[in-house]
């Protein structure tokens, strides 16, 4: 039994595989066994992987009869792992040299079932390297140790709480296998690890941050289209993605509640709704073009309850309101841009709130109550809340600019 099995799920990605691989073995740290579980891949990355373990007996390489996902790739390569510890890998990233025998070495004097490490961002794109240092303090964890409770708490809090990546990641191998063994056998891709985080925190009994370790080396902007902006089914594709891991997560705490027992089941998966819907429409917000907006909006509205909906709608229309409010100088053009996009930003809640009446009225979604109290508390605030007869047109107010 190797102490360490590292699972690299694969699709149609030969390219990166043996950088990857060799990332790993190269290590001195030898009691290792790779899986790379190929996910029924169209172009020869299976056969980069048999060639990869004809050439080291440490390597196994599994194919998928047909294409199932993130989730059962990586679900496929737990199964067939012993090692005391479990790591994943994605394709097209790498461990930093020598990064293996200090995890374990951290390992065996700190006893924990998570262990989650640090990250270096290699941008391959200038676009990628815009988003590196975001993406490395996003990845980069703070040095702590959780217990029980605290772990799944944490995770998914608004502050405080770290990301939701199973790689860049060490589990107790008995505890991850446990965790996919509970996990559905469905087809789910990228949100797959906001699923399994789920379920591993609810499992884990202590969680460690190791401070100091920039040991996975994620790779930012191979392969994908970074900074371009998205098509309407691409964001309908992952609106529905999320929502099916919501409904995911509620599954397994519908079906463990009596097993794994807590108090605060319902809090958690209003954290982990609230950090789905966050990331949908800042996907909308963000990378969908600005005459496709409504169009998308109408598609995250097919996957999503309109309070939650609104709840980021009025996140934004807080945040420009806010802008707004303590600029020093309203007539900029900084200052009326943000007026209008607060405006702008609550006409979208409103209309919605017109339109679900019923189910808006009825919510229990502490997140759009919340947000739509200080979003409107930001608009008095400000001036911006004005009625529509008296608040000055966006020309209006360029003129009174010019003329000041």
């Amino acid at each position: 039994m190797p102490e360490l099995s590292v699972i690299i799920p694969a699709y149609n990605n030969s390219r990166y595989l043996p950088e990857c691989v060799h990332s790993v073995t190269k290590q001195s740290f030898p009691d290792v066994e790779v899986i790379i579980v190929d996910d029924a891949s169209t172009d020869d990355t299976y056969d980069v992987a048999r060639q990869l373990a004809a050439n080291d007996p440490r390597i196994t390489a599994i194919r998928h009869d047909h294409n199932a996902g993130t989730l059962a790739a990586r679900r496929t390569g737990m199964e067939h792992s012993s090692g005391d510890f479990v790591m994943l890998i994605d394709q097209d990233d790498e461990l930093a040299d020598e990064s293996l025998p200090a995890l374990i070495a951290f390992a065996h004097s700190h006893p924990a079932d998570i262990y989650h490490f640090g990250v270096r961002v290699s941008a391959a794109t200038p676009a990628a390297q815009q988003a590196a240092p975001g993406m490395t303090g996003f990845l980069t964890p703070q040095p702590r140790e959780l217990r029980g409770e605290d772990i799944l708490r944490t995770q998914f809090a608004q502050e405080q709480g770290f990301d939701w990546h199973v790689h860049h990641k060490m589990y107790r191998g008995d505890l991850a296998r446990k965790a996919y063994a509970m996990s559905a056998n469905t087809r789910l891709l990228l949100s797959d690890d906001l699923y399994m985080c789920f379920i591993l925190d609810s499992l884990a009994e202590c969680y460690r941050a190791i401070p100091d370790s920039p040991w996975y080396i994620y790779h930012l902007g191979r392969g994908e289209t970074l900074g371009q902006h998205m098509s309407v089914d691409s964001l309908s594709e992952l609106a529905h993605r999320d929502a099916k891991a919501l409904t995911l997560i509620s599954d397994f705490v519908r079906n463990n509640h009596n097993t794994i027992l807590r108090s605060d089941w319902d809090a958690r998966l209003s954290d982990v709704r609230d950090r789905l819907i966050e990331h949908a429409m800042n996907e909308w917000q963000d990378n969908l073009a600005e005459p496709l907006k409504h169009d998308g909006l109408n598609h995250v509205l097919d996957c999503w309850p309109a309070d939650a909906v609104c709840g980021e709608l009025y996140r934004y229309t807080r945040d420009y309101a806010y802008a707004y409010l303590v600029t020093s100088d309203r007539t900029s053009t900084k200052a009326l841009s943000d007026a209008d996009n607060a405006k702008r930003y609550l006409d979208m809640a409103q209309s919605i709130e017109r339109d679900h009446a019923t189910a808006v009225s009825n919510s229990a979604n502490e997140r759009y109550h919340a947000m739509r109290a200080i979003a409107y508390q930001h608009l008095r605030d400000s001036g911006l809340d004005m009625p529509p007869s008296h608040r000055p047109s966006f020309v209006q107010r360029v003129l009174k600019r010019l003329i000041h």
